[in-house]
């Protein structure tokens, strides 16, 4: 038990995030497919973190086994349904922030769920303080055309 206990405290998990300009090829029923499939992808995987998809970009924040996650986003880096790919961090954090994987597909056409937006943004408080403010400006930017 000790070991397993020793194996667990050592190691760290990892975080990144990035924001990516969407393939302008896709429609929203892609999209949303491709929201659903990271969804359960990174659920199976003990990926957690957010996806958020609006006005033509995605913003995802992952967190998980740094090797699991440097091979996803060399990955996500080469999926031709999106471009610009900007990464905001790539870290290690102390322990898990987030307590699921959740995806969202932010609108135009939707109505502003402050609640929901709130969500997210009591979320990023979790997170590491060093990060948090990146990860806040960026949300409140990308959220900013739905409000």
């Amino acid at each position: 038990m000790a070991s397993s206990l020793t194996k667990l405290t050592t190691h760290m998990r990892y975080a990144i995030s990035y924001v990516s300009t969407v393939n302008p090829e896709l429609s929203e029923t892609e999209i949303q497919e491709a929201l659903d499939f990271s969804k359960n992808w990174n659920n199976d995987n003990n990926i957690t973190g957010i996806l958020l998809y609006s006005q033509g970009n995605f913003f995802q924040v992952l967190e998980g086994e740094e090797n699991l996650l440097k091979s996803l986003f060399s990955r996500i880096k080469a999926d031709q349904r999106h471009h610009n790919v900007i990464t905001i961090f790539q870290k290690k954090v102390p322990n898990i922030q987030f307590d699921d994987y959740e995806v969202d597909f932010i609108s135009l056409d939707d109505s502003y769920n402050a609640a929901q937006i709130d969500t997210y943004l009591s979320q990023i408080d979790l997170l590491n303080p060093s990060i948090q403010g990146s990860v806040r400006y960026i949300l409140n930017k990308f959220t900013e055309g739905i409000k």
